[in-house]
C-alpha cells in the first residue's frame, strides 16, 4: 500500500508545489495541509466558504465573478439553456396568439353574444358577465402560464449567478504551517544558544611610552 507524504496537499495530492502549506481549518494530520491556491480553487468551485470536513467557516472577501449582462450571456450560450428557452418561447409564442384569438373574440362578438342571449331569454347583464368572467379566466392562465415559465429559467440563473463567486482566503497569522515552524526552529534555538553563551569582551591595555 502506498503512503502519503506528511507534507502533501490534501487537494492536489503533490508536494512538489514550491507553494507552502497551511494549515487553515481545525482539521488534524494529512487532512490539515493544504496550499492556499487549491483551497482557493475548490471553494471557488464548491461555492461554498466552510471546510467540509471540520465545517470551519474561513474567513474570506468575497465577489461576483461576473456581472449581471456576462451572466445573462454565458447562461444563454449553453446548449441546454438555449435549448430549453427556444421550446419555451414556441409555446409562450402559441400560448399568446391564441390568449388574443379568444379575446378578440370575446370584445367583437361582444354585441352578437348579447343578442343571442336575449333570443333565448338571457339578460344582457348576464351575458357580459360571464364574457368577463371568461376574459379574466384567459388572461390570468396567460399570465401564470408565462410567470411560470420564466421563474423555471429566472431561478435557476440566478442560483447559478451567486454561486459563481471569487473567493479570497484570510488566513490569520496565528495560523502557521508546520513546515514553516519547523524551518523556525533551529533558527530560534541556535539564536537563544547564542544569547546564552557569555559575550566576548575585548580589553585593551596602553603601555606607558618610555621616554628616552
Amino acid at each position: 500500500a502506498s503512503t502519503i507524504s506528511l507534507c502533501t496537499c490534501r487537494i492536489c495530492q503533490t508536494a512538489k508545489s514550491k507553494e507552502a502549506l497551511i494549515s487553515p481549518c481545525y482539521c488534524k494530520g494529512t487532512l490539515g495541509k493544504v496550499h492556499l491556491s487549491c483551497l482557493e480553487r475548490w471553494l471557488n468551485m464548491c461555492g461554498r466558504q466552510h471546510c467540509e470536513i471540520c465545517r470551519y467557516q474561513f474567513e474570506a472577501k468575497r465577489k461576483r465573478r461576473y456581472t449581471i449582462c456576462q451572466a445573462i450571456r454565458i447562461w444563454v450560450r449553453h446548449p441546454a439553456h438555449r435549448m430549453l428557452m427556444k421550446s419555451d418561447l414556441i409555446v409562450a409564442c402559441i400560448l399568446t396568439t391564441v390568449t388574443m384569438g379568444l379575446c378578440s373574440v370575446s370584445i367583437f362578438g361582444l354585441k352578437y353574444f348579447v343578442e343571442e342571449g336575449q333570443k333565448i331569454g338571457v339578460p344582457s347583464v348576464y351575458t357580459k358577465g360571464v364574457l368577463i368572467m371568461f376574459l379574466a379566466v384567459i388572461i390570468i392562465g396567460y399570465l401564470t402560464t408565462l410567470y411560470l415559465m420564466a421563474k423555471d429559467h429566472v431561478i435557476p440563473w440566478y442560483r447559478w449567478w451567486t454561486r459563481c463567486m471569487i473567493i479570497k482566503i484570510i488566513v490569520s497569522t496565528s495560523r502557521v504551517s508546520e513546515e514553516e515552524l519547523l524551518k523556525q526552529k533551529p533558527e530560534s534555538s541556535s539564536k537563544k544558544l547564542q544569547n546564552s553563551l557569555p559575550q566576548r569582551q575585548t580589553i585593551t591595555i596602553s603601555t606607558p611610552i618610555r621616554e628616552t
